[in-house]
């Protein structure tokens, strides 16, 4: 049997970034990575990237697609109706439509995503991978094992983060923001951490994504968040230099990984 059927293509697509991983099927150990910023991230820059790289058209054990939108909405199964879910979205949003709205169960927490993505990202994507399995980033961290009761989950762009606070096990908010200082990021997690009652000295805080031990955006949240600390991958990266790349950078497609063993 050749190599790449007992491998899995992982991608993260976002409105301005796009990153991969070929991993095995136990999604303990990396044959590739690769991280991608653009203006914006369309089915043309997507068919250009996949061109450059030969190893995307190998035929996959599985290809597991995560979404990185803020255009979600997280609804209880109790309150979800699928002739309305999709105005609802809208309606909480902002009217898009370009978009191709998904519908995604999260049964561990009793929750439908509903999310909207590029209509032409779409296509391309189903067309290339038709049998690829889609999520929402939202959905995939917040699947993950449970770990202190209250987290705040921390997923850093260049210029977007993302954050899921969950309180007693149970999901407070998941939101993306746009910032242009680390101090931006610092008011939003404060902002959260006043609404919603969480305490600076025991919530735990989860870091990964593009966010370094040395940057003045960690020393500033070690002066407001006493347990502190870069969410790292499980696999392995034969070769990988961290100390030119640091390992949390890749966590998120990591947790997509995961959705497959």
């Amino acid at each position: 049997m050749h190599e790449s059927a007992q491998q899995v293509l992982c991608i993260r697509i976002g409105d301005r970034h796009c990153s991969f991983a070929i991993v095995d099927k136990a999604g303990t150990n990396v044959h590739c990575l690769g991280y991608y910023t653009a203006h914006e991230i369309n089915g043309e820059v997507l068919a250009t990237l996949f061109m450059s790289h030969s190893e995307l058209s190998r035929n996959f054990y599985s290809v597991q697609v995560g979404f990185d939108t803020s255009y979600s909405l997280l609804m209880p199964v109790q309150f979800y109706d699928a002739d309305t879910s999709s105005e609802q979205l809208r309606i909480m949003n902002g009217a898009k439509e370009e978009l191709f709205i998904i519908t995604e169960n999260v049964r561990e927490w009793q929750l439908y995503n509903i999310y909207g993505i590029r209509k032409d990202v779409h296509q391309w994507m189903t067309r290339r991978f038709p049998a690829a399995i889609l999520h929402h980033n939202y959905s995939v961290r917040i699947k993950l094992p449970a770990g202190a009761a209250d987290r705040l989950l921390v997923d850093v762009h260049s210029d977007e983060f993302s954050i899921i606070a969950i309180k007693g096990n149970k999901l407070v908010i998941a939101q993306t923001y746009s910032y242009s200082s680390h101090s931006d990021i610092l008011y939003y997690l404060l902002k959260i951490c006043e609404q919603y009652n969480f305490s600076q000295r025991e919530t735990e805080l989860c870091i990964a994504g593009l966010i370094e031990k040395k940057s003045a955006l960690y020393h500033e949240l070690t002066q407001y968040f006493l347990n502190l600390a870069f969410r790292e991958p499980t696999w392995e990266v034969p070769g990988m230099d961290y100390d030119e790349y640091s390992s949390h950078f890749f966590t998120p497609l990591n947790d997509l990984a995961r959705c497959v063993s």
